[in-house]
């Protein structure tokens, strides 16, 4: 059953003018027909009254749970090309809270204000319809795309940095996530092509990040955000009964 996320309250809901066309023109539901909708957290299934004006009604609350207990932020240097799109998507697919695109010293694409703007209003669009494929019950947020220096304003209980040379690991990925408790929140820093610079790694140490290893292969960045998130969320699941 296709779900949408929807503003208002629960005796007036608001759709987006795009989920209406979508409903009437793309699924060409009908009245009587049912959907799910999202709003302030909770699910519900409604049941269309009407196509015009578009209109639902509140059937049943679903009582359903598919968010992490963890607060999740990705910290991704901006890449190259459409891979920030992936990222964004399979991020939302697998939980994140927050992402925040960083201008690092090897990202490449560089954003004046007006791009900046509209990459946000594309990531949180792409977010919007990954989180209704995954049936999550909470949409996350592409917040802003900030420069390195200010990441320390992005940290969590748990703060760790994706980085490949050796000596400078502080934990092995199983280790560094098999601490972390229900409801202590985290943020995860992942490099755009090239990694991280030596200072990059330092400065973010000196901010309480752990530099953490993904293993003894040398994985793409989109890769190395996708398996990051994609074990946290199986190491975080673990807490589900």
């Amino acid at each position: 059953m296709q779900r949408y996320f929807v503003q208002g309250d629960i005796d007036n809901i608001s759709f987006l003018e795009g989920d209406i066309f979508h409903i009437r023109h793309v699924m060409r539901l009908q009245v009587n027909e049912e959907i799910e909708v999202c709003l302030k957290g909770l699910v519900y299934l409604a049941k269309i009254t009407s196509l015009q004006p578009f209109s639902v009604e509140i059937v049943d609350e679903i009582k359903v749970n598919r968010e992490l207990p963890n607060a999740i932020t990705l910290l991704y240097c901006l890449p190259k090309m459409d891979k920030l799109d992936l990222v964004v998507q399979k991020a939302t697919e697998l939980g994140v809270t927050t992402i925040v695109g960083v201008n690092s010293q090897r990202s490449i694409v560089k954003l004046d204000a007006e791009r900046k703007k509209q990459k946000i209003l594309r990531m949180n669009k792409i977010i919007k319809e990954a989180s209704e494929q995954s049936k999550r019950s909470a949409m996350p947020i592409f917040e802003d795309i900030i420069d390195f220096k200010d990441i320390i304003k992005y940290k969590s209980q748990h703060n760790l940095i994706a980085y490949e040379k050796d000596s400078l690991h502080d934990f092995n990925l199983y280790d560094a996530l098999n601490v972390i408790k229900p409801q202590e929140s985290i943020t995860v820093l992942v490099g755009a092509e090239g990694g991280f610079t030596p200072q990059e790694v330092e400065n973010a140490r000196m901010q309480g990040f752990k530099s953490v290893s993904l293993g003894k292969l040398i994985l793409r960045s989109e890769t190395a955000a996708i398996y990051f998130l994609s074990v946290l969320s199986f190491m975080l699941n673990r807490f589900e009964k």
